[in-house]
């Protein structure tokens, strides 16, 4: 490779990265804010939840996006998908309808997610096989960032600036990269520009397959409905944590960005199928400890803490151990995994709106110590088959 065209992906790697940190704002901006954005819309904290609902089952039709869009070059998909992510980013800071404000978040997640599928293949494509893990953890340390910095600095803003004006900043850095990758990333060597659907679904049947994608869906269930509320749960839970919950979010976000980090070190020395189990016994054990400590506030907001750090840790393997199981070859495979993702989510927060409802906000963190059991229980199967 000449020193060229390391110089271009050295920057359009950067690119990359700046452009996950700005979208995982857009598609997680409400989450740090969502008790001022309810007294806002004089709505429950609970229908809040659907701006962050809605993002997440948008995210369900990727794959459909990429079977339809199949014969376009990747390359040109990228450019596409961010496109529509302004589109809809500046009708949804536009409208003061509900309904179409949520309609906005559906199609976000949509393009969002798509975007994001055809961002990690590139990378993973391009990557020898151990350094994926490394080199996808960079990537997601632009989501890292924006949960470290983005989302307490909003909380901050939100004081001062509406949501709107905030996520109009969003919009133009999107436009910014958005002006750097027409002129700059057809340079970039593509791989596959076509999906072959037969070819791609028969890896369904693969077992390692099946692992990672059941794994996400169960994971993604606990992590989504506790993270979901995470803000409210404590302000409710210790209202004096008010005046430094920025902070916290601050601390929140370093151990994501950690999680995340470490994740992909790990993955790389000992495979993401032996972290992911080892992260799941530790979200079963912290989630346990969470729910028992609720009567002593700085044990509980450390556990909360180290929860979201392991977290991030889960989802690295998941997200590498796609791309591994898969050879690097199938965009489509990883778009369903990630749309399992978001699903996951958006049903974790839906089964936490129902939770909060009936049990109380503390009661949350249960759904993640039972996926977390699933997951171990489920390992525990497959070893055993094996043996």
């Amino acid at each position: 490779m000449s020193e060229k065209n390391e110089n271009i992906n050295f920057i359009t790697m950067s690119v990359f990265i700046i452009m996950s940190f700005i979208l995982s704002m857009s598609g997680t901006l409400f989450n740090g804010i969502l008790d001022k954005i309810a007294v806002d819309m004089h709505i429950s904290i609970a229908q809040t939840g659907y701006l962050t609902s809605l993002y997440a089952y948008g995210a369900i039709g990727a794959p459909i996006i990429l079977i339809l869009l199949r014969r376009i070059p990747q390359s040109h998909l990228l450019k596409g998908m961010l496109f529509l992510n302004i589109v809809f980013g500046v009708l949804s800071i536009s409208t003061t309808n509900f309904l179409i404000l949520l309609l906005s978040r559906f199609m976000l997640g949509l393009v969002g997610t798509t975007y994001g599928v055809l961002v990690t293949t590139t990378i993973a494509s391009l990557s020898s096989h151990d350094k994926v893990g490394r080199n996808l953890s960079l990537l997601i340390t632009g989501g890292a960032v924006a949960l470290m910095i983005g989302i307490p600095l909003c909380r901050v803003l939100i004081n001062h600036y509406s949501w709107q004006s905030i996520y109009f900043v969003l919009i133009l850095f999107m436009i910014l990269g958005l002006i750097y990758f027409v002129f700059c990333l057809p340079h970039l060597k593509q791989g596959n520009t076509s999906v072959n659907i037969k070819t791609e679904l028969s890896l369904l049947k693969n077992k390692s397959v099946i692992m990672v994608v059941m794994s996400s869906l169960i994971t993604f269930i606990g992590y989504g409905a506790f993270y979901t509320y995470i803000t409210p749960y404590i302000v409710e839970i210790f209202p004096s944590i008010e005046t430094v919950m920025s902070v916290l979010l601050v601390l929140i976000g370093a151990c994501s960005f950690l999680g995340n980090l470490l994740g992909g070190i790990i993955c790389d020395r000992m495979g993401f199928d032996k972290a992911l189990w080892i992260g799941s016994l530790c979200q079963a054990g912290i989630s346990f400890v969470i729910l028992l400590t609720q009567n002593i506030m700085y044990i509980n907001i450390l556990f909360v803490l180290l929860w979201m750090m392991n977290g991030w840790f889960i989802g690295l393997q998941l997200n590498t151990g796609i791309n591994i199981v898969t050879n690097h070859q199938s965009r489509l495979i990883v778009s369903i995994n990630g749309s399992i993702i978001q699903f996951a989510q958006a049903l974790g927060a839906s089964i936490a709106s129902i939770i909060i409802a009936n049990l109380g906000i503390s009661k949350n963190i249960i759904l993640s110590i039972i996926t977390s059991l699933l997951i171990i229980i489920m390992f525990m199967g497959m070893k055993k088959e094996d043996n």
